[in-house]
């Protein structure tokens, strides 16, 4: 058995050494809505009271304890929603790629999403997920990204040939002015597998194609069709998004038509 004087050199030098808890941060950031999940923080230590943390580092830790409170469903303003079988998760993945986005079915026959949501390598196949929640869908379209049309000049992409729904979105051709009260759909995170609905408003537009609205949206929401409140008229498709707000690319039917030709 170690004498006294050895149990009290190991408890005097347990003493001397910093409680180090591990603490798992949950701090993601916007990044624009088109980006894929966020990997999970490093892990930082607290120490206790006899080695206190430089003055900055104890107020990165009060800001990323605030976004853990505030950063989870919800932070975005997002309102979970029923599933919707015009509206669909795009998912694809290939060699150390991987992604997802939103996506819609328009009235005359296309499915449309951002442009960027589309696979690096176009071999690369883009699952349609329609009408998905938590690993139910209604319809599931898998196709390579060569059989999308890019829209030049805007974050535009979209997949014709479908026959149309009366049911789909109606891509409208009046403009919208600042102001104007609008619906974001999406597939969002962290609640990727679920849908949700973001109000928000235009405020501003940049010429005829691009619009600034006033909310932030989550990651996944690229693609997500921009409506007018309460109605399936589209005005816009999401494009990015950072904090101080959101932007999406005007489609009007006539240039969906066009682009499908």
């Amino acid at each position: 058995m170690p004498s006294c004087s050895c149990i009290k050199d190991r408890k005097a030098r347990y003493a001397a050494k910093p409680a180090q808890i591990p603490f798992k941060l949950a701090c993601p950031l916007t990044r624009g809505s088109h980006m894929t999940d966020c990997p999970g923080n490093k892990a930082i230590r607290f120490l206790n009271t006899a080695r206190l943390a430089p003055p900055a580092v104890r107020r990165l830790v009060l800001v990323c304890m605030a976004l853990i409170l505030v950063g989870g469903p919800g932070a975005w303003g997002e309102t979970r929603i029923p599933p919707d079988p015009r509206i669909a998760r795009l998912n694809h993945a290939g060699f150390k790629t991987r992604g997802y986005c939103t996506g819609f079915a328009t009235r005359d026959g296309q499915v449309v999403t951002a442009a960027h949501c589309l696979p690096k390598v176009r071999t690369d196949t883009v699952h349609i997920l329609l009408g998905y929640e938590t690993g139910r869908l209604e319809q599931h379209i898998r196709t390579p990204a060569t059989s999308y049309r890019i829209m030049k000049g805007r974050d535009i992409a979209a997949l014709c040939g479908f026959e149309g729904d009366p049911d789909g979105f109606r891509l409208t051709d009046a403009p919208p002015t600042p102001g104007t009260r609008v619906e974001v759909q999406g597939y969002g995170a962290p609640r990727a597998h679920a849908l949700q609905k973001t109000a928000c408003s235009v405020q501003s537009m940049s010429g005829e194609t691009l619009m600034r609205l006033d909310c932030p949206l989550p990651p996944g929401t690229s693609g997500a069709p921009v409506t007018l409140t309460g109605s399936r008229d589209v005005i816009g498709i999401v494009s990015a998004s950072s904090a101080a707000g959101s932007f999406a690319y005007r489609l009007s039917a006539d240039k969906a038509a066009h682009l499908c030709k």
